[in-house]
């Protein structure tokens, strides 16, 4: 490859489409916002600890059944 062409290389990919930021973006704010509203409904933590206790109980279950 010659200089000018990894410099204009370079340079494409520096200055390329940023639509993959917008979406990482997007998803932080979505993440965010969940996690706000779990915070803020009381109701909402208790059945997600509720899932995550039944889930925990299950794996442990099998991990148990498998010594």
């Amino acid at each position: 490859m010659k200089l000018k062409s990894i410099k204009e290389w370079l340079s494409a990919k520096l200055t390329s489409d940023e639509q993959g930021v917008t979406i990482v973006e997007y998803a932080i704010m979505l993440v965010l916002v969940a996690v706000v509203v779990i915070i803020a409904n009381p109701a909402i933590q208790t059945a997600l600890s509720t899932l995550f206790s039944g889930i925990s109980s299950f794996l442990n279950a099998g991990a148990s059944g498998l010594s």
